[in-house]
């Protein structure tokens, strides 16, 4: 096979991220753990050999995943610094997720009309409107959706109050938040609702065991 046969077989690890929808670190990290076929140039270049991106592309349509859409978190949280702090957190260790973020609950509920998140974080008792009845709006709009709901408790709160009136299946966080670990909570709740493709990077396997919820209303074990 000639040098441009090759070439024509194989495509940058750019090109493959892109065609699969996730960043360019987590399409390195496939190819670090061999999901992904790939060969240097002796410059030194990485090339991935297409056959094997369409193999995962594949794998992901099976998996009821849409190739080239992120997973959507929405974020209300009404501290501008722990806002942006969390956000940048998540960033990293949630990678192929596009995360957006709200300061209020009546921005929120704009947001969550815009963005259609498949997971929302939210402070309790955000501003702007009655939370419970927000949270319980959400639940009965949404159902056909399963947008996941995850709850930051504020020091103080009782968490067992708090979860007698939530909806079913709203997870509750105690604080302080660790980033790392909520990211873990988010994946491992996505991956329970049926999306079973490769974890995302810097969330392995089994990370989500050690959430740190309290006061679960009928939460995934």
């Amino acid at each position: 096979m000639n040098h441009e046969s090759q070439v024509s077989l194989t495509c940058s690890t750019r090109d493959a991220a892109r065609r699969l929808g996730v960043s360019v670190r987590t399409a390195q990290l496939w190819v670090e753990d061999g999901r992904l076929r790939a060969w240097k140039t002796p410059g030194g270049h990485r090339r991935i050999l297409v056959e094997s991106v369409d193999r995962l592309i594949d794998e992901q349509r099976q998996a009821g995943l849409p190739v080239g859409q992120a997973y959507r978190v929405l974020l209300m949280r009404e501290d501008d610094g722990e806002r942006a702090g969390l956000r940048d957190l998540l960033l990293k260790m949630l990678p192929d997720c596009k995360i957006a973020t709200a300061a209020s609950g009546f921005e929120g509920l704009i947001r969550i009309g815009e963005v259609q998140p498949d997971v929302l974080i939210t402070d309790l008792g955000v501003t702007g409107l009655d939370f419970f009845r927000m949270i319980h709006s959400l639940a009965g709009h949404l159902r056909d959706r399963a947008m996941e709901v995850i709850v930051l408790l504020g020091q103080g709160n009782d968490g067992s109050a708090v979860a007698a009136r939530l909806p079913e299946g709203v997870v509750l966080v105690e604080p302080p938040v660790d980033g790392a670990e909520l990211a873990a909570l988010v994946w491992g709740r996505l991956r329970a609702r049926g999306r079973t493709h490769p974890p995302l990077a810097g969330v392995p396997d089994g990370a989500e065991g050690g959430c740190l919820c309290t006061g679960v209303s009928g939460a995934a074990g």
